[in-house]
């Protein structure tokens, strides 16, 4: 079988399943963390949404080239360990793993302990993600529960009820509290 033929039937796999895509660190080029994080217990009671209010992406290179960016940002800049997020979505309809769920983000101080911290790539205050970026963000908070990242139950948050900040921007907020989990209450 060819590698073109391999890669068909794994994509196949891939849609018939329902998984949302998810491009691995060494995929994606990251760095490695530049000291301890703080762990948390896995399954975790809450997922947050956030938006990097950055650039936004629409292909594998310029979700990556964004990825590494806000990673080299945050850890350079801001003096995190690591990228601040658990996954980052990006506009071409994949996720992009960050740091490790059973460790805490750095996005949401001082809530991050017990929240699975999902980022889309871009600013979403006017306009609101595609449609495959939607969809991947849903499919990924499946995923996590499957698992074990996430409680069955878990609530389904906006950046803005956990931390002063207007992430997710305002169109992705309104979005995502019509998604199933969403709760009002932290």
């Amino acid at each position: 079988m060819t590698w073109i033929a391999v890669l068909i039937v794994c994509l196949a796999a891939i849609a018939v399943r329902g998984e949302v895509p998810i491009a691995t660190r060494a995929e994606w080029n990251a760095r490695p963390p530049s000291g301890p994080m703080d762990s948390m217990e896995t399954p975790l009671p809450r997922a947050v949404i956030a938006h990097t209010a950055g650039g936004s992406c629409s292909d594998d290179v310029a979700c990556s080239q964004q990825v590494r960016n806000l990673q080299n940002y945050q850890m350079s800049r801001q003096k995190f360990s690591d990228i601040a997020y658990h996954y980052l979505i990006g506009g071409n309809g994949k996720a992009y793993e960050g740091r490790s769920a059973n460790q805490k983000g750095a996005f949401a101080a001082p809530n991050n302990d017990g929240s699975l911290g999902i980022a889309f790539i871009g600013n979403f205050e006017e306009q609101a993600p595609s449609q495959e970026a939607l969809e991947a963000a849903q499919k990924l908070l499946e995923h996590a529960v499957k698992e074990g990242q996430l409680v069955e139950n878990y609530k389904l948050l906006g950046h803005r009820q956990v931390s002063a900040t207007r992430s997710p921007g305002e169109a992705l907020y309104n979005l995502i509290q019509q998604w199933p989990h969403w709760s009002e209450q932290i």
